[in-house]
């Protein structure tokens, strides 16, 4: 009996995580603080249950998440507390707390994992549609702003994070039709028109960081499923299909187009002085540089708090031409820990990216692509310093390795 009663509790914990999650999810739009009670639910389960997880693959990347809070309290200890350290804290434990239950969780339910990913494509779909009738029916006002390095609005969201949440989820449908997960009949052509209406939305609402993280996973991934397959046809014909589908970006799309014309503006006003301090692209560049001084002048970091007054120095300091108000930060994870904690946070990141490997290897090419996704993102953004994209991160990476992992389960067609 109590052996009985510790596989229901366990069943029910399982069911209970995963319909949380979704609710979660959808709660990225509508509610931070379901988010937030979705975080500390997935806490309170991987500290009942993250013993009896067997894979090797994933304690090392989770493991090596948990370091990345000791590097927090590291600094708390050495540079003192505040309250910004401790919103970070509490964000470093969100991570950890929903990657690890995410595995868990997704491991468990595996049989599960098609109509999961049905629900938060279905939650996505909804959203594009929303923000594509509104882009449509202000076009030209959209239009215009997009050469002013301004975004298309998304309802409860930022742009970035957004378009991020798209290209994944394109992987996530490309992954399922390919690899033949998708059992039913009416499940798959459900599956079919979401992807051809999320795709054509990214291309009009996406972020250029969101379409250049999904573009260069595309190539890389391709290229790798080509080789996996031994099949050149594979190669040319992805190869194909993502020029193609550019070409019709650029011909249709005016929303594209300007997104395009605006970086090339951006790029050419880099050197010109004040001109950057109309340009996003530009102000990003001239901050990632004041990022990298202060990391040469503190190569051991300036500590949590101290960032910003180290960044806004190093402006002053090397006489910036940007006006005070466009100073902003590097929206570079990597350049961000630089500063934080040195070359050392830079390390343990790289190194968190490099555990993530052994699960490439074992998984098939989605898993690859969404990770590239993410790795180019974070040159882009901050994203571990959100928790939009932090609950975004930590519930697709297990959810890629449960779905197309050599271990998974394989769903046969009817």
């Amino acid at each position: 009996m109590p052996l009985l009663n510790n596989i229901s509790l366990k069943k029910f914990n399982n069911s209970f995580i995963f319909y949380l999650l979704q609710v979660g999810f959808l709660s990225l739009w509508i509610s931070p603080f379901i988010v937030s009670l979705t975080t500390f639910f997935s806490l309170v389960y991987v500290v009942l249950t993250f013993n009896n997880y067997s894979d090797k693959r994933v304690k090392v990347v989770c493991y090596l998440s948990f370091i990345i809070l000791l590097t927090h309290l590291a600094s708390m200890g050495i540079y003192g507390a505040s309250d910004t350290l401790f919103s970070k804290l509490l964000l470093v434990v969100g991570f950890i707390s929903l990657l690890s239950s995410s595995f868990l969780v997704f491991d468990a339910k595996k049989n599960h994992l098609i109509l999961f990913s049905l629900v938060i494509t279905g939650i996505v779909f909804v959203i594009n549609i929303y923000a594509i009738t509104n882009y449509l029916v202000h076009k030209a006002h959209y239009d215009a702003l997009l050469l002013q390095s301004k975004s298309i609005p998304i309802p409860n969201m930022h742009h970035i994070h957004f378009g991020i949440i798209n290209a994944c989820i394109l992987f996530l449908l490309l992954g399922l039709l390919v690899q033949k997960k998708i059992p039913k009949i009416w499940h798959r052509n459900l599956a079919k028109f979401m992807l051809v209406v999320i795709a054509i939305s990214f291309h009009i609402l996406s972020s250029r960081t969101g379409l250049l993280s999904f573009y260069v996973g595309a190539f890389v991934s391709v290229i790798a499923y080509s080789i996996q397959k031994r099949s050149y046809s594979i190669l040319l014909y992805s190869f194909l299909s993502i020029i193609i589908t550019l070409g019709l970006s650029v011909q249709y799309s005016d929303s594209f187009r300007n997104k395009i014309k605006n970086s090339l503006e951006d790029y050419n006003s880099w050197g010109k002085g004040d001109e950057i301090n109309h340009k996003s692209m530009g102000m990003r560049i001239e901050a990632s540089t004041m990022a990298i001084h202060v990391i040469k002048a503190y190569p051991f970091g300036v500590g949590i708090e101290k960032k910003e007054q180290a960044l806004q120095a190093m402006y002053v300091k090397k006489n910036t031409p940007l006006d005070l108000e466009n100073r902003i930060g590097p929206h570079n994870q990597f350049l961000d820990y630089g500063m934080k904690f040195g070359w050392i946070g830079i390390g343990i990141l790289l190194i968190f990216f490099i555990s993530l490997i052994p699960l490439i290897q074992n998984a098939s090419f989605p898993m690859l692509g969404i990770s590239v996704v993410f790795l180019v993102a974070l040159f882009f953004e901050s994203l571990f310093e959100r928790q939009t994209s932090i609950f975004t991160f930590c519930m697709f990476i297990p959810l890629f390795y449960s779905l197309f992992g050599f271990g998974s389960v394989i769903m046969n067609k009817k």
